[in-house]
Protein backbone atom coordinates (compact mmCIF):
# COMPACT_ATOMS: atom_id res chain seq x y z
CA UNK A 1 0.00 0.00 0.00
CA UNK A 2 0.90 4.02 -0.01
CA UNK A 3 0.08 6.45 2.08
CA UNK A 4 0.66 10.38 1.91
CA UNK A 5 -0.04 11.44 5.57
CA UNK A 6 1.63 14.06 8.19
CA UNK A 7 2.54 12.44 11.20
CA UNK A 8 3.00 14.13 15.02
CA UNK A 9 6.72 15.24 15.40
CA UNK A 10 7.45 14.36 19.16
CA UNK A 11 8.93 16.54 21.57
CA UNK A 12 11.72 14.09 21.73
CA UNK A 13 12.33 13.46 18.22
CA UNK A 14 12.79 17.68 18.23
CA UNK A 15 15.32 17.28 20.75
CA UNK A 16 17.12 14.39 18.90
CA UNK A 17 17.08 16.23 15.13
CA UNK A 18 18.34 19.55 16.53
CA UNK A 19 20.92 17.98 18.74
CA UNK A 20 22.34 16.03 15.35
CA UNK A 21 21.91 19.62 13.53
CA UNK A 22 23.41 21.24 16.25
CA UNK A 23 26.65 18.77 15.39
CA UNK A 24 26.34 19.75 11.84
CA UNK A 25 24.82 16.00 11.15
CA UNK A 26 21.07 14.78 9.98
CA UNK A 27 18.78 12.65 11.91
CA UNK A 28 18.29 8.51 10.98
CA UNK A 29 15.08 7.24 10.39
CA UNK A 30 16.20 3.76 9.90
CA UNK A 31 12.98 1.63 11.79
CA UNK A 32 9.29 1.54 11.65
CA UNK A 33 7.11 0.09 14.40
CA UNK A 34 3.04 -1.10 13.70
CA UNK A 35 0.56 -1.52 16.54
CA UNK A 36 -2.90 -2.01 16.44
CA UNK A 37 -3.93 0.79 19.17
CA UNK A 38 -6.11 3.65 18.00
CA UNK A 39 -5.67 6.94 19.57
CA UNK A 40 -5.04 10.14 18.91
CA UNK A 41 -1.28 11.01 19.40
CA UNK A 42 0.53 13.67 21.13
CA UNK A 43 3.99 14.96 20.75
CA UNK A 44 5.08 13.78 23.95
CA UNK A 45 4.71 10.54 23.17
CA UNK A 46 7.69 8.16 23.46
CA UNK A 47 6.33 4.79 22.18
CA UNK A 48 3.15 3.22 20.41
CA UNK A 49 0.13 2.24 22.75
CA UNK A 50 0.40 -1.26 21.67
CA UNK A 51 3.67 -2.42 19.48
CA UNK A 52 3.05 -5.09 17.18
CA UNK A 53 6.25 -5.46 15.38
CA UNK A 54 9.21 -2.79 14.41
CA UNK A 55 11.04 -3.71 10.74
CA UNK A 56 14.04 -1.85 9.23
CA UNK A 57 13.43 0.73 6.55
CA UNK A 58 13.55 -1.16 2.74
CA UNK A 59 14.63 1.93 1.24
CA UNK A 60 13.67 5.80 0.95
CA UNK A 61 14.57 8.94 -0.44
CA UNK A 62 14.45 12.58 -0.23
CA UNK A 63 11.39 13.72 -2.40
CA UNK A 64 11.94 17.68 -1.57
CA UNK A 65 13.15 19.85 1.34
CA UNK A 66 10.23 18.76 3.77
CA UNK A 67 9.03 15.72 2.49
CA UNK A 68 10.48 11.72 2.62
CA UNK A 69 9.69 8.82 0.99
CA UNK A 70 9.93 5.36 3.10
CA UNK A 71 9.32 1.78 2.13
CA UNK A 72 9.39 -1.05 4.82
CA UNK A 73 8.15 -4.74 4.46
CA UNK A 74 6.48 -6.46 6.94
CA UNK A 75 6.88 -10.11 6.25
CA UNK A 76 5.96 -11.61 10.16
CA UNK A 77 3.13 -14.50 11.05
CA UNK A 78 0.82 -12.19 13.19
CA UNK A 79 -2.00 -11.14 12.15
CA UNK A 80 -3.54 -7.72 12.89
CA UNK A 81 -5.25 -4.47 12.25
CA UNK A 82 -2.13 -1.65 11.73
CA UNK A 83 -3.63 1.25 13.47
CA UNK A 84 -0.34 3.41 14.76
CA UNK A 85 3.12 3.73 13.12
CA UNK A 86 6.48 4.92 14.80
CA UNK A 87 9.61 6.16 13.07
CA UNK A 88 12.42 5.87 14.77
CA UNK A 89 15.87 6.88 14.81
CA UNK A 90 19.35 5.18 14.79
CA UNK A 91 19.32 6.23 18.29
CA UNK A 92 16.33 4.73 19.30
CA UNK A 93 14.02 8.16 19.88
CA UNK A 94 10.55 7.77 18.20
CA UNK A 95 10.81 11.04 15.74
CA UNK A 96 7.45 10.80 14.44
CA UNK A 97 3.72 9.25 15.32
CA UNK A 98 0.84 9.00 13.43
CA UNK A 99 -2.70 7.29 14.69
CA UNK A 100 -6.41 7.76 13.67
CA UNK A 101 -8.91 7.07 16.91
CA UNK A 102 -11.38 4.82 14.25
CA UNK A 103 -9.64 4.26 10.89
CA UNK A 104 -7.17 1.62 10.42
CA UNK A 105 -4.20 1.92 7.87
CA UNK A 106 -4.06 -1.55 6.63
CA UNK A 107 -4.33 -4.68 7.74
CA UNK A 108 -1.32 -7.42 8.09
CA UNK A 109 -2.50 -11.38 7.59
CA UNK A 110 -0.65 -14.07 9.01
CA UNK A 111 2.26 -15.28 6.96
CA UNK A 112 1.13 -12.56 4.07
CA UNK A 113 3.66 -10.13 3.72
CA UNK A 114 2.71 -6.28 4.09
CA UNK A 115 4.32 -3.78 1.71
CA UNK A 116 3.92 -0.44 3.59
CA UNK A 117 4.97 3.04 1.50
CA UNK A 118 4.83 6.36 3.34
CA UNK A 119 5.62 9.94 1.65
CA UNK A 120 6.02 11.49 5.15
CA UNK A 121 5.46 15.43 5.73
CA UNK A 122 7.97 16.89 7.80
CA UNK A 123 7.54 20.24 7.52
CA UNK A 124 7.82 21.07 11.26
CA UNK A 125 11.39 20.38 10.75
CA UNK A 126 14.27 21.94 9.08
CA UNK A 127 15.11 21.92 5.96
CA UNK A 128 17.37 18.62 5.24
CA UNK A 129 17.83 17.65 8.13
CA UNK A 130 16.31 13.79 8.56
CA UNK A 131 17.35 11.51 6.33
CA UNK A 132 16.40 7.89 5.48
CA UNK A 133 18.74 4.47 5.84
CA UNK A 134 17.49 1.62 4.71
CA UNK A 135 18.61 -2.01 4.10
CA UNK A 136 18.49 -1.25 0.38
CA UNK A 137 15.60 -3.68 -0.42
CA UNK A 138 12.81 -2.73 -2.15
CA UNK A 139 11.94 1.34 -3.33
CA UNK A 140 9.04 2.36 -4.43
CA UNK A 141 9.92 6.27 -4.40
CA UNK A 142 8.87 7.79 -7.43
CA UNK A 143 11.15 7.17 -9.95
CA UNK A 144 12.71 10.21 -12.10
CA UNK A 145 15.59 10.54 -14.74
CA UNK A 146 18.62 10.11 -12.21
CA UNK A 147 17.16 6.87 -10.14
CA UNK A 148 14.73 4.10 -9.95
CA UNK A 149 11.23 3.69 -8.82
CA UNK A 150 7.76 3.47 -9.38
CA UNK A 151 6.17 5.64 -12.52
CA UNK A 152 2.91 5.58 -13.72
CA UNK A 153 1.88 5.28 -17.44
CA UNK A 154 0.62 8.23 -18.86
CA UNK A 155 -2.61 8.24 -20.63
CA UNK A 156 -3.41 8.72 -24.65
CA UNK A 157 -4.45 13.03 -23.50
CA UNK A 158 -1.07 12.90 -21.48
CA UNK A 159 1.15 10.99 -24.05
CA UNK A 160 -0.26 13.64 -26.82
CA UNK A 161 -0.18 17.14 -24.83
CA UNK A 162 3.77 15.67 -23.78
CA UNK A 163 4.24 18.01 -21.12
CA UNK A 164 3.71 16.03 -18.11
CA UNK A 165 7.49 15.37 -16.80
CA UNK A 166 7.04 12.62 -14.45
CA UNK A 167 5.28 9.43 -16.33
CA UNK A 168 5.98 7.00 -18.61
CA UNK A 169 4.91 6.44 -22.42
CA UNK A 170 3.47 3.57 -23.71
CA UNK A 171 4.02 2.36 -27.30
CA UNK A 172 0.42 3.55 -28.09
CA UNK A 173 1.25 7.02 -26.63
CA UNK A 174 4.05 7.60 -28.83
CA UNK A 175 2.52 6.86 -31.27
CA UNK A 176 -0.44 9.74 -30.65
CA UNK A 177 2.40 11.55 -29.81
CA UNK A 178 4.33 11.37 -32.77
CA UNK A 179 1.19 11.40 -34.82
CA UNK A 180 0.20 14.80 -33.00
CA UNK A 181 3.38 16.49 -33.33
CA UNK A 182 5.13 15.30 -37.04
CA UNK A 183 2.11 13.93 -39.03
CA UNK A 184 1.66 16.04 -42.30
CA UNK A 185 -1.80 16.35 -42.25
CA UNK A 186 -1.57 18.37 -38.57
CA UNK A 187 1.96 20.10 -38.71
CA UNK A 188 2.45 22.70 -41.27
CA UNK A 189 4.80 25.52 -41.23
CA UNK A 190 4.20 28.61 -43.45
CA UNK A 191 7.30 29.95 -45.15
CA UNK A 192 7.58 33.16 -42.99
CA UNK A 193 8.46 30.58 -40.34
CA UNK A 194 11.37 29.02 -42.11
CA UNK A 195 14.82 31.29 -41.46
CA UNK A 196 17.81 31.90 -43.64
CA UNK A 197 16.13 30.77 -46.94
CA UNK A 198 17.59 32.30 -49.76
CA UNK A 199 15.91 35.03 -51.83
CA UNK A 200 16.04 32.47 -55.07
CA UNK A 201 17.53 29.46 -55.94
CA UNK A 202 19.42 30.10 -59.27
CA UNK A 203 21.09 26.64 -60.46
CA UNK A 204 25.02 26.47 -59.49
CA UNK A 205 27.30 25.58 -62.14
CA UNK A 206 28.15 21.81 -62.66
CA UNK A 207 28.94 19.28 -65.04
CA UNK A 208 28.34 15.59 -65.52
CA UNK A 209 31.09 13.01 -66.72
CA UNK A 210 30.53 10.82 -69.88
CA UNK A 211 28.41 7.75 -67.45
CA UNK A 212 25.43 10.50 -67.88
CA UNK A 213 23.64 11.62 -70.95
CA UNK A 214 21.98 15.26 -70.70
CA UNK A 215 18.56 15.46 -71.98
CA UNK A 216 19.98 18.61 -74.06
CA UNK A 217 22.02 16.22 -76.09
CA UNK A 218 19.01 13.27 -76.99
CA UNK A 219 17.66 13.13 -79.73
CA UNK A 220 14.25 13.91 -80.44
CA UNK A 221 12.42 10.99 -82.34
CA UNK A 222 8.89 11.47 -83.92
CA UNK A 223 6.65 9.19 -85.74
CA UNK A 224 4.07 10.73 -87.88
CA UNK A 225 1.49 8.84 -89.91
CA UNK A 226 0.82 10.69 -93.50
CA UNK A 227 -1.55 8.20 -95.46
CA UNK A 228 -4.34 9.56 -94.31
CA UNK A 229 -3.25 13.47 -96.68
CA UNK A 230 -2.65 11.26 -99.45
CA UNK A 231 -0.74 8.65 -101.51
CA UNK A 232 2.43 9.39 -102.90
CA UNK A 233 5.41 7.61 -103.87
CA UNK A 234 7.82 10.86 -103.41
CA UNK A 235 9.64 11.06 -99.57
CA UNK A 236 10.03 15.04 -100.19
CA UNK A 237 6.71 14.79 -100.49
CA UNK A 238 5.74 13.07 -97.68
CA UNK A 239 8.07 14.76 -95.56
CA UNK A 240 6.18 17.98 -96.40
CA UNK A 241 2.97 16.68 -95.26
CA UNK A 242 4.16 15.53 -91.91
CA UNK A 243 5.70 18.91 -91.55
CA UNK A 244 2.47 20.38 -91.98
CA UNK A 245 1.82 18.35 -89.07
CA UNK A 246 5.06 18.62 -86.72
CA UNK A 247 6.59 22.01 -87.82
CA UNK A 248 10.22 21.94 -88.23
CA UNK A 249 10.44 24.68 -85.74
CA UNK A 250 9.50 22.26 -83.13
CA UNK A 251 13.11 20.49 -83.79
CA UNK A 252 16.48 20.66 -83.06
CA UNK A 253 19.34 19.27 -84.85
CA UNK A 254 20.29 15.77 -84.91
CA UNK A 255 16.13 14.95 -83.77
CA UNK A 256 14.66 12.28 -85.93
CA UNK A 257 11.14 12.11 -88.14
CA UNK A 258 9.56 8.94 -89.14
CA UNK A 259 7.15 9.50 -92.22
CA UNK A 260 4.77 6.63 -93.18
CA UNK A 261 3.36 7.29 -96.34
CA UNK A 262 2.41 5.06 -99.46
CA UNK A 263 1.69 4.70 -102.73
CA UNK A 264 -0.93 2.23 -104.86
CA UNK A 265 -0.76 1.42 -108.00
CA UNK A 266 -2.05 -1.48 -110.50
CA UNK A 267 0.43 -3.78 -113.00
CA UNK A 268 -1.37 -5.81 -115.45
CA UNK A 269 -0.21 -9.12 -116.72
CA UNK A 270 -1.20 -11.32 -119.62
CA UNK A 271 -4.61 -11.29 -117.90
CA UNK A 272 -4.78 -8.42 -115.79
CA UNK A 273 -5.17 -9.87 -113.09
CA UNK A 274 -2.16 -9.05 -110.57
CA UNK A 275 -1.43 -5.72 -109.04
CA UNK A 276 1.13 -4.99 -106.55
CA UNK A 277 0.93 -2.42 -103.77
CA UNK A 278 4.15 -0.38 -102.11
CA UNK A 279 4.11 1.17 -98.38
CA UNK A 280 7.09 3.43 -97.68
CA UNK A 281 8.75 4.33 -94.04
CA UNK A 282 11.52 6.90 -94.07
CA UNK A 283 13.37 8.41 -90.93
CA UNK A 284 14.81 12.14 -91.43
CA UNK A 285 17.32 13.83 -89.37
CA UNK A 286 17.54 17.34 -89.28
CA UNK A 287 20.95 18.67 -90.05
CA UNK A 288 20.39 22.19 -90.68
CA UNK A 289 18.19 20.43 -93.04
CA UNK A 290 16.04 17.57 -93.31
CA UNK A 291 17.46 14.39 -95.10
CA UNK A 292 16.82 11.31 -95.49
CA UNK A 293 18.77 8.82 -93.60
CA UNK A 294 16.70 5.19 -93.90
CA UNK A 295 14.03 4.19 -95.96
CA UNK A 296 12.11 0.98 -95.96
CA UNK A 297 10.07 -0.63 -98.63
CA UNK A 298 7.48 -3.48 -98.47
CA UNK A 299 5.95 -5.15 -101.63
CA UNK A 300 2.53 -7.32 -101.28
CA UNK A 301 1.63 -9.62 -104.22
CA UNK A 302 -1.83 -10.03 -105.20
Amino acid sequence: MSTAFKPVITQAGITAVFNATHSGLQANIVEVALGDQGWTPEASATALKREKRRIPISNGNRLSDSQIHITAIEDGELAYWVREIGFYLDDGTLLAIWSHPSQPLAYKAAGVDLLLAFDLALSALPADSVKVIGTGGVNLSPATTEQLGVVRLATLAEAKAGTVPDEAVTPAGMRVHGDARYARASHRHPWSQIDDKPASYPPSAHNHDNRYIRLVDTPRAVYVDVRATGNTASASTALSWALAIHPSSGFNDNDHLIVKYKNRYSRGTGNGSAWWTDEYTTTFIKAGAWRAIATSTNGFWG
